[in-house]
């Protein structure tokens, strides 16, 4: 992974929901085929809801990967790191969690209206935000719309980050296959 890409890096913060932003071109285009390729490697599985098990076609029916890369976590952040807010209420950034989701969508296939879980490393270390990198174009529909507010159109590259709690869902795909890397940014309180 190359460490000189972030300098093409441009954040987009919408003045009508600061817990909303995009970072275009986190990731190189090459990067992003490497990423599709291992995950296509690995293979996808039906994603279960709410971290259970438990499949629900009605809320999500892509395919997702779980892969723990504490190395990468290091290098996606430190690209991520300077367009993130250092402070969130008595939080403090601190990194990215070294769980990836990779999410795969074909033609149909969607995420409905959710908020997302916090991962909780520690009384005092959980995530706040989460960070949707994707990882390819070429597709129709799968747009990420947020509740009473604005959509957001994938671009390969581009990190789209929010916070939690913001009700969102990702809309069906029409046409293609949409490729998502996802991860959440860990906040430590004090």
């Amino acid at each position: 992974m190359s460490t000189t890409h972030v300098e093409l890096a441009q954040r987009t913060a919408y003045a009508d929901d600061l817990r909303v932003f995009t970072v275009t071109n986190l990731l190189s285009p090459e990067e992003c085929a490497g990423f599709i390729r291992l995950a296509e490697a690995h293979g996808f599985e039906q994603a279960p809801i709410g971290g259970t098990s438990v499949v629900n076609l009605e809320v999500r029916n892509n395919g997702r990967i779980l892969h723990d890369d504490p190395a990468l976590a290091e290098r996606l952040w430190e690209r991520l790191a300077p367009w993130m807010p250092p402070l969130w209420g008595v939080h403090h950034a601190v990194g990215l969690n070294e769980r990836f989701r990779y999410y795969r969508y074909t033609e149909g296939e969607y995420f409905n209206w959710h908020g997302d879980g916090s991962f909780v490393r520690s009384e005092a270390e959980r995530s706040l935000f989460t960070a949707l990198i994707y990882l390819n174009d070429g597709f129709e529909g799968g747009t990420t719309d947020f509740w009473g507010a604005r959509s957001i159109a994938p671009r390969r590259g581009m990190a789209l980050v929010f916070e939690h709690r913001r009700l969102h869902r990702g809309a069906a795909v029409t046409r293609g296959r949409k490729y998502v890397l996802r991860t959440d940014v860990m906040y430590r309180r004090g």
